[in-house]
């Protein structure tokens, strides 16, 4: 029996607070900070997280690749990422690789602090300036798959997306991406869900979805390839 490791699910983002309800969210922001409605007005500058908020931010632009952290309010009841990926000054304004920095960095400081479940916009698509749905997915699949070998507890990721649209293409280019990654013979379906296994770097991480289903995937890690 493997190892839960993560689990990513895909819902609508009027979910948030309904149906969902994690601890944190994680928002896309651009280096110069403008992406977000303003930030600052409620922090408390005697807080040493929000006294760093306030002295990052005066430090605009930012380096792309990187985040700002806010703690819960009663407008915003989890925690907020704000991932540093686009320089709306530049044509795509986004990187893959800045996206996955970004999220590798994110991921890794929640399960620092202890939270397991986090929300996230489609960190790298905005509009018709940033990344497609392609390399978004592109930049998420190569983010799961790096910490995969470093989470050390178990993590939920939601993304969220403006709606069924855009939520079935997701799932279709997850579920592709992750077929073209699959082990040879390793497609099992047990009852209604299929088993993916992929090797990883030594590693043997197993894929559990529904086929036909508009949803993510669970990943179990089963230990090192012979």
């Amino acid at each position: 029996m493997g190892i839960f490791v993560l689990r990513l699910d895909l819902d609508l983002k009027d979910s948030l607070a309904r149906r969902i309800q994690p601890e944190a969210l994680v928002v896309q922001e651009d280096r110069n900070l403008v992406m977000s409605a303003p930030a600052a007005v409620d922090l408390d500058v005697e807080d040493e997280l929000d006294a760093a908020y306030v002295a990052i931010s005066a430090h605009r632009p930012l380096p792309v690749g990187r985040y700002l952290l806010r703690r819960p309010r009663a407008i915003a009841p989890y925690w907020t990422y704000q991932a540093v990926v686009h320089d709306l000054e530049q044509s795509p304004t986004c990187r893959p690789g800045d996206v996955r920095r970004s999220l590798i960095a994110i991921l890794s400081d929640a399960q620092k602090r202890g939270l397991e479940h986090l929300a996230v916009e489609p960190i790298g698509h905005w509009r018709d300036a940033g990344l497609p749905f392609t390399e978004m997915v592109e930049a998420l699949d190569a983010t799961i798959f790096e910490l995969t070998r470093r989470l050390v507890s178990p993590c939920r990721m939601t993304l969220l997306l403006d709606n069924l649209e855009q939520l079935e293409e997701v799932s279709h280019l997850l579920r592709s991406r992750l077929l073209r990654r699959a082990s040879r013979s390793f497609h099992i379906v047990t009852g209604d869900v299929a088993v993916v296994e992929v090797r990883e770097r030594g590693d043997r991480l197993h894929f559990r979805f529904v086929p036909g289903s508009l949803s993510g995937y669970m990943v179990t890690r089963s230990g090192d390839v012979a």
